[in-house]
């Protein structure tokens, strides 16, 4: 948990992954009990401005937890990954401006950039849903922006986000 721990300080994250079947199926109800302290602990330290602490977890959380489904645009959907998918970004026919699709990618890379180092992205600019394709360098980085997009309005669009894997990620690449 302590490599974990940025991650399940995202608004939703801890509560997903510490109230998912597989965390209940494999963890006591101590142990979930105290992860939570852990993670309570750990957010009062980084709101007083503390560097996060490397306590390991006396019990640590299984290596793979299902999401669960739900059609809250607030929670960021599909299994953690370094790569995301935002939909409602933009709509491709009301973009009537030369080199708009650059434009959203550079706006993209500015205001995702604030979360963690950006590796790619792929504006599909061709396709309807205003979906935009990001990897980040690290699972924190891709929580982190995933988290803080997850059900905001813009442009009166809401966005929605989820993780994608390594193959959606390659086959979106190859489709921009």
């Amino acid at each position: 948990l302590a490599q974990t721990m940025s991650i399940l300080l995202v608004p939703g994250m801890a509560s997903l992954i510490l109230e998912s079947p597989a965390a209940k199926s494999t963890l006591t109800p101590e142990a979930i009990s105290t992860q939570y302290a852990i993670l309570a602990e750990e957010a009062v330290n980084l709101a007083l401005g503390q560097t996060p602490s490397i306590k390991p977890s006396v019990a640590p959380l299984p290596a793979s937890l299902q999401a669960e489904n739900t059609d809250d645009p607030k929670m960021v959907k599909e299994d953690l990954s370094r790569h995301i998918l935002v939909r409602n970004m933009f709509d491709k026919d009301e973009e009537t401006e030369e080199g708009w699709a650059e434009d959203i990618k550079l706006d993209f890379q500015e205001e995702g950039g604030k979360h963690g180092k950006i590796t790619d992205v792929k504006v599909m600019s061709k396709e309807v849903g205003g979906k935009i394709y990001t990897s980040f360098e690290s699972l924190e980085g891709a929580a982190a922006c995933a988290g803080n997009l997850a059900g905001r309005w813009f442009d009166k669009r809401q966005l929605q986000v989820e993780f994608v894997s390594d193959a959606v990620m390659s086959a979106a690449a190859s489709q921009s």
